[in-house]
């Protein structure tokens, strides 16, 4: 499955003297249902019981995010908001305006009520296996999770407990980190969002992971070194 859009071109305005403000505004405005895209990717919010409240106001900003960054998508991902309930659910009701009318699929069921288990792939740092490229037959779960290194390793625990497939994204395939190795939820989103687009997990990579990061390129890098596992979603259990 290879790439399910072509990059966005900049919007000519010259020849039909539209507002080029007004024309981007429209471009902007992509539904799920016309989307060519059926690649499902689900953000799991079932982590409520093990965030505080600062958290859980970060992990709300974090789906904004991924929203944004899917509305402005041509072909927009088939996004899903799962078990959203409780303590997220809270927040989301109190300080975020019109999420009810989001342009989403919003469940307040668990992953395992809505999907069958050998459709899901969670996302997972510590798994053994590397994500090359998407199936749409599958739905791709990301972990609603900012936890600052303190349940290292539970969603991948979860997956394994409840028979699901799981994942990494393929990030120490193709560079070394300096920094702490934290993305958070809107980052992986992003990823995803920018591996369809461009087809390039590089590309993807590079575009998405802030620079104070300090990336550097595998090939660049000595050839002696080591490849680290990849830890890189601590803020999110993927």
């Amino acid at each position: 499955w290879g790439p399910i859009q072509d990059k966005k071109a900049v919007v000519s305005t010259q020849s039909t003297g539209e507002n080029p403000e007004r024309c981007q505004k429209r471009r902007r405005v992509n539904k799920l249902s016309d989307s060519k895209s059926k690649l499902r990717v689900a953000i799991d919010c079932s982590f409520d019981d093990l965030m505080s409240e600062k958290d859980i106001i970060k992990l709300s900003k974090q789906v904004q995010r991924c929203y944004t960054i899917n509305r402005h998508m041509d072909d927009p991902l088939q996004l899903h908001l799962t078990n959203i309930q409780g303590k997220t659910l809270e927040r989301m009701e109190g300080f975020v305006d019109g999420y009810k009318n989001w342009d989403i699929h919003l469940k307040h069921e668990s992953l395992i009520a809505l999907f069958p288990p050998s459709e899901i792939v969670y996302l997972c740092a510590e798994s053994e296996n590397i994500l090359a490229e998407f199936d749409e037959s599958k739905v791709y779960v990301i972990g609603g999770f900012v936890d600052h290194n303190a349940h290292k390793g539970l969603a991948y625990e979860r997956a394994i407990a409840a028979g699901f497939g799981h994942a990494r994204l393929p990030i120490d395939k193709y560079f070394k980190i300096a920094t702490r190795k934290v993305l958070t939820v809107c980052h992986v989103f992003e990823i995803i969002s920018n591996f369809c687009i461009s087809g390039s997990w590089e590309s993807a990579i590079e575009n998405t992971v802030p620079g104070r990061k300090g990336l550097e390129a595998l090939d660049s890098a000595k050839q002696d070194s080591d490849v680290e596992d990849n830890d890189l979603t601590r803020d999110t259990p993927i």
